[in-house]
């Protein structure tokens, strides 16, 4: 995540880092999606970024080992060249309904929240990159 904040600095851009202390995917009555809890003060910088800005773009790199996919997510402002880097990660064996349940939904949620359920939240169309290449993983 340094290395692509940094390259992104390096052409302009203004970076937020965020550092989760937990990260699953979700599937319930109030939240269904990738879930990560961040510090205070990273959720706060983040509600201020996302006050004055729109998010439109992403990049999303992945990586598995095992049964656990890694993602780390850029959401992007390109008018403001203003970038988020969430790293996330979520154990695929276990979470098949809810991946099922995402591909059905065509629609990925990024919620990044803190402790007392106060979030942020990315709303994703295309939920290819965040899920494992195996279609029935």
């Amino acid at each position: 995540m340094a290395a692509t904040a940094e390259a992104y600095r390096d052409r302009g851009w203004t970076t937020l880092e965020l550092h989760p202390g937990d990260s699953v995917l979700v599937d319930s009555e109030f939240r269904t999606g990738l879930d990560v809890v961040l510090p205070g003060d990273e959720y706060e910088d983040l509600e201020a970024l996302a006050a004055d800005a729109s998010f439109t773009d992403v990049d999303v790199f992945q990586a598995a080992a095992d049964t656990t996919t890694y993602l780390l997510v850029v959401e992007k402002n390109p008018d403001s060249e203003t970038a988020v880097f969430v790293p996330a990660y979520y154990d695929t064996a276990s979470s098949a309904e809810k991946l099922d349940t995402i591909r059905e939904s065509g629609e990925l949620r990024l919620f990044c929240r803190r402790l007392n359920d106060d979030y942020v939240e990315f709303v994703h169309e295309n939920v290819a990159p965040f899920l494992p290449e195996q279609p029935n993983a």
